[in-house]
């Protein structure tokens, strides 16, 4: 099934577009993308305004001037453009990005128009180069013909809920057109004057060779004359137009009768939804008829509306011209190199990536630079929420000039990034997920289970170095600016981290040709907390011309240009942005050396720039002021190093080559998604016989003895030190364990071959086949046992399953990843009576044993485990079939009915990976099921007790011991989805929770972990719904009330959000999650006084908590009561005499105070 663009869950994208007809672009606007609409200059100095009168700018739609269409083309800050005429194509055919021309008229029209004596073929061919590469819409049939290109064909739409009204109580003739005697080859204009001659008329529009035409008044002004004036007359000619246009179809829209003369495109019928015919005689008798009778002309009229709603229908319109969009940009990354089919393409062999950009919008920081660097060469969708007001005055930010743009998808705080990922344009997928620091975001909570390569750039880590240790265990591949931190992220578990230093961009931090102007500059904070910066600075000031202040982006580089010396101080030695910036604006920078930064290995003291040292900063300085030609020839030389070396492009070139180099020498599957079956060897756990060279037993390449299995590391719990892998290859998973995680790392291995180079690699291997095998480990060995690809080639996994459960300790953990039966290639062969074995996938030739989840669910029950996380590897095509929220799967020759959700993504999983637990009671219990019932109170009180221990393993046990008793016990499968949630495993909650509910429609846990659960996924009005229903039954509950709370805020109803807040605290003031909300929307929404008492009557419980001092005293300070914010900031500077913020928060009440 081919499915379009959804608009209201796919990306919005950025148009250009141009004004030459504003009926049709508020069409477009219904898109609901931002849409830049160029005014074009019609003549010399002459720019074709909006006009209002036309129609009222939608809030979507922001027009912009040529200079402004330039820099957004230059920037790569528009997405796509459609013109609306050849004109606009030949404007735009030098940038390169996705075009669509739109095709208003037929050729023949244009021809006839312009008087030009030039052939329709000699036309075509001298734009045919305009032309390539662009995707055409026409807005009907037979201009596709008449132009013989082509292209999409999509008619006008209208909403007839936006009309509607008619009245008819003129009996008067309307007519709406512009230019219409001049244009009289294609509306008809003098013919129509035959028809409705001697008749009461009213013509709009701009029309200066019509005598008593005018424009109308406004759209309001339009819409009375098609509700009151009797008739629409029409009389566009057959051979040169259609037999409509758009104000036609808003009078029928209306409700309007309509009077044509004959065209065979017309949608008017005879004595139907109108009169339509070629004797002038006939028509000038239905004009008097409906003048006479104005319930004929209501009749006609409601057919004539119905014609609109059923031929010209506002989402067809939408629906086309969002498949046009679609399809022009799938062809334009597909030209450029990317490939959008469901086979992948290796990461390395792309020469354009795919990039999901994760940050907080705002200019003035790394990831907005990395941004425009990578657009530059790749294609980028940004994701994140914007930097607020407050965080800009917080950060002293006010004088940067550059607007905050939002990201093209918003991510909340917090935000889920697979709700991220269900809202990316169609078939768009990424090769990379990149997270940019910037000191506002935290990683999305459920980051672990996106499942292609995700990559981080760390900038302030002599700041938030155990912060950063903690962010980078979540990522793939780590980059941070500071490198002298490198080795110790590596210590804390991560692998693959490589220093990659600030840099500039030329185009903001490049040279302004200007004269100097002063003799040193500095940009940047100077507060109390910099104590040696400002000495430095107060040193410079009492000896040379200094300026000292707060500057960004170009204002940044003008001030360095004007400057003969920039002055730059580290913090604690950091290799910071403002080295870059400052040699790219060709000055000389003076700068300490900042030991272990890297710095003097990038350039060189006296021929890039000049290090000082503390004691003798004002002689370093003094003599690059005494010697302007030295200075000169180091500050060109700075500047040439760092623009050859040292720019965000580069930077970005660095990233990706890194990328492609490790992604290549990995066997995985390169594409970022995990391996299938097949590219393991599948035999390592039940084959045997020696390895040929380069050839595993049965033939395949011994290169997948060497996989890393990287796809299964979320699931292996962090604290796992000492692991089994059974069927462990060469021991390369293992060995990646042992070098990131410290763990002690056995394997099994039946291959001997394979065998001797896994004990190269891990600390025991035992050779032999599993189900035969007595295992020579004592009872609780392990905390984890892998099994990767490996049951299904047993012939019995049950009776494996069992024997390894006793190798694991308490709360241990098995990890196994099986294929998938049920995938839908495999029933569609099937179908066609083929079941055929191959060397790799589902129907490998080694497999003997076939899953589906159900089966899979059975099989780690019965071996005494309970699942609690499910990873799957999905077939890209899901994503098309999920969004079109269709229940009916087809495929070949085979159709499935009446599937749900989740049935519907079972036939587009390939392999499942899996992580279990086994039943602490599995064994002790099973003999008591039948008559022990009147024990499961007691192991439901057992269970809240080790869930309040935070022993959610422990106690998800007894919940499903309860369970075997009681099956359907709605508290113990809430109790489940507490202990799923705790765990971080938010689906598998989901699917507890409405186990729950659907038990028992009034649990309360029930409905509540279900709530918590749906604002995770974003999914906030059945949060809403399902909080609401815990409050009818309890409307003083505190966390409910917060979590509407919650999904209001994500929903951007932040007034209303604040209110739940407030009221959460009412109940209970200890309610963190309320407080900090509470707390953040009081600054946005400026509602202090609540804010300042609920803080008050958490600090009498709580007097020494520091940070709600600080809160308070930051509220009260916005509040103008500064002596009591003055006291506040004194009490916590007692405690913590060298914290920040306090102390810029201080130095503002003072001043305040003394201003006061």
């Amino acid at each position: 099934m081919e499915r379009t663009l959804n608009p209201n869950r796919s990306m919005k994208l950025k148009i250009l577009t141009f004004n030459w007809h504003e009926p049709y672009l508020c069409l477009l606007a219904k898109l609901g993308h931002q849409f830049y609409v160029l005014e074009p200059e019609i003549g010399p100095g002459h720019i074709r305004r909006w006009d209002e009168n036309m129609r009222p700018k939608p809030e979507n739609v922001h027009l912009v001037s040529m200079e402004h269409a330039e820099e957004m083309l230059r920037q790569n800050d528009i997405d796509l453009a459609i013109a609306q005429n050849i004109k606009d194509l030949i404007w735009m055919m030098a940038y390169d990005l996705p075009k669509i021309a739109v095709f208003h008229n037929r050729l023949s029209t244009e021809i006839g128009l312009s008087k030009n004596t030039i052939s329709a073929d000699e036309y075509k061919n001298k734009i045919k180069v305009v032309l390539e590469g662009v995707q055409k819409v026409f807005i009907s049939e037979s201009k596709r013909r008449d132009w013989g290109l082509p292209g999409e064909v999509i008619l006008p739409g209208l909403d007839i809920r936006d009309f509607g009204g008619y009245t008819g109580e003129r009996p008067v003739v309307l007519r709406v057109g512009n230019l219409m005697l001049e244009r009289d080859l294609m509306m008809g204009f003098t013919a129509g004057n035959r028809v409705v001659n001697g008749y009461p008329g009213v013509i709009l529009g701009l029309n200066p060779a019509i005598r008593d035409a005018r424009l109308s008044r406004g759209l309001d002004d339009l819409l009375d004359h098609y509700r009151k004036c009797r008739l629409y007359l029409n009389a566009t000619t057959d051979d040169y137009e259609d037999g409509y246009n758009l104000a036609m179809l808003e009078a029928m829209a209306v409700g309007m009768p309509v009077v044509s003369l004959y065209n065979k495109t017309s949608p008017i019928r005879d004595g139907i939804n109108g009169f339509i015919s070629k004797d002038i005689a006939h028509l000038k008798k239905c004009v008097a008829l409906l003048l006479e009778d104005a319930d004929l002309a209501r009749d006609l009229g409601r057919k004539a509306r119905e014609t609109v709603q059923t031929e010209f229908g506002i989402q067809d319109f939408l629906i086309n011209w969002n498949r046009a969009i679609e399809k022009t940009i799938r062809d334009y990354l597909r030209n450029s190199g990317v490939s959008l089919d469901s086979t992948a393409q290796k990461f390395h062999e792309k020469k354009k990536k795919n990039i999901l950009l994760d940050y907080v919008s705002y200019p003035a920081t790394t990831a907005f630079y990395i941004e425009r660097a990578l657009r530059k060469s790749h294609n980028v969708v940004t994701c994140g929420a914007a930097i607020t007001p407050e965080i800009v005055k917080l950060w002293n930010l006010e004088a940067l000039k550059w607007e905050a743009r939002p990201q093209d998808i918003f991510r909340p705080r917090q935000g889920s990034i697979l709700e991220t990922m269900n809202k990316l344009p169609d078939l768009w997928y990424p090769d990379l997920y990149l997270w940019v620091e910037n000191g506002i975001d935290t990683v999305p909570p459920d980051l672990d289970r996106l499942g292609i390569p995700k990559a981080c750039y760390l900038i302030d880590t002599h700041i938030h170095l155990e912060q950063h240790k903690q962010i980078a265990r979540h990522f793939d591949f780590v980059f941070l600016a500071q490198r002298r931190y490198v080795d110790d992220l590596k210590a804390a578990g991560s692998p693959n981290v490589h220093w990659l230093p600030l840099a500039c961009d030329p185009e903001i931090h490049g040279k302004v040709e200007t004269g100097k102007k002063r003799d040193v500059t500095f940009v940047g904070s100077v507060t109390p907390a910099h104590v040696r910066r400002k000495r430095l600075l107060e040193t410079i000031g009492s000896h040379f011309d200094l300026l000292t202040d707060r500057k960004f982006m170009d204002e940044m580089a003008l001030a360095f240009s004007q400057s003969r010396i920039v002055f730059n101080e580290a913090i604690d030695n950091d290799l910071n942005m403002r080295v870059f910036e400052a040699l790219c604006s060709g000055s000389l920078l003076v700068t300490d050396e900042a030991p272990g930064s890297g710095l003097t290995d990038l350039f060189e003291d006296g021929k890039h720039l000049a290090l000082y040292r503390d004691e003798s900063l004002v002689e370093t300085i003094g003599h690059y002021l005494r010697h302007p030609e030295e200075r000169e020839r180091i500050a060109r030389q700075g500047r040439e190093e760092v623009l050859e070396k040292h720019t965000y492009e580069r930077r970005a070139e660095f990233m990706i080559s890194t990328l492609e180099e490790h992604i290549r020498s990995c066997e995985n599957n390169s594409t970022g998604r995990p391996p299938s079956d097949g590219e393991r060897a599948s035999s390592k756990a039940v084959g045997g016989g020696p390895v040929g060279p380069g050839l595993s037993p049965d033939g395949k390449p011994d290169s997948y003895y060497h996989n890393v299995r990287q796809d299964i590391f979320p699931l292996i719990p962090q604290a796992a030190r000492c692991i089994l892998e059974v069927g462990c290859a060469a021991g390369m998973t293992g060995r990646a364990l042992k070098e990131t995680r410290g763990a002690f790392v056995a394997g099994i291995e039946m291959d001997p071959g394979a065998a001797r180079e896994a004990r190269r690699n891990l600390d025991d291997v035992l050779e032999g086949n599993i189900e035969t095998m007595d295992l020579p480990y004592e009872e609780n060995s392990f905390d984890c046992i892998i099994l990767a690809d490996i049951l299904e080639h047993l012939v019995d996994p049950l009776t494996a399953l069992k024997k390894l459960r006793g190798c694991l300790k308490p709360g241990g953990t098995v990890v196994a990843s099986i294929p998938n039966v049920q995938f839908f290639g495999l029933i569609n062969s099937l179908a066609e009576g083929n079941w055929t074995y191959q060397k790799e996938g589902i129907l490998d030739e080694t497999h003997l044993r076939f899953f589906t989840f159900r089966e899979i669910e059975k099989l780690f029950k019965d071996a005494g485990f309970a699942i609690e996380q499910v990873d799957e590897t999905l077939d890209p095509q899901f994503k098309n079939v999920e969004y079109s929220g269709q229940s009916v799967l087809k495929f070949g020759r085979v159709t499935i009915k009446d599937l749900s959700r989740e049935e519907m993504r079972r036939f587009f999983v390939f392999q499942y990976k899996i992580a279990a637990r086994p039943l602490t009671g599995f064994s002790r219990h099973a003999k008591q099921r039948a008559d022990d019932k009147p024990g499961s109170p007691a192991l439901l009180e057992e269970a809240r007790k080790l869930e309040d221990k935070e022993d959610h393993q422990g106690a998800m046990d007894l919940y499903n011991e309860a369970l075997d008793l009681f099956p359907g016990c709605a508290e113990a499968l809430a109790g489940i989805g507490n202990c799923h949630l705790r765990m971080q495993n938010p689906q598998m909650a989901e699917t507890s929770y409405r186990k729950a509910v659907a038990a028992d429609a009034n649990s309360m846990a029930g409905w509540f972990g279900l709530g918590l659960v749906m604002v995770q996924f974003g999914e906030c009005e059945e949060a809403i719904d399902a909080f609401s229903r815990v409050l009818a039954r309890e409307p003083g509950h505190d966390r409910a009330l917060c979590g509407v709370g919650l999904a209001l805020w994500q929903q951007d109803a932040k007034s209303s959000a604040m209110d739940y807040f407030v009221r959460s605290l009412g109940v209970n003031v200890e309610n963190k999650t309320a407080l900090k909300f509470m707390l953040e929307l009081a600054y946005e929404l400026e509602r202090f006084p609540e804010s300042e008492n609920i803080l008050k009557r958490y600090l009498e419980l709580h007097p020494a908590h520091l940070s709600m001092v600080f809160g308070l005293a930051g509220i009260q300070y916005k509040m103008g009561r500064f002596e009591q914010a003055r006291e506040n900031l004194e009490r916590i500077l007692v405690f913590q005499p060298d914290r920040e913020d306090a102390l810029q928060l201080l130095e503002r009440v003072m001043d305040a105070l003394v201003s006061k």
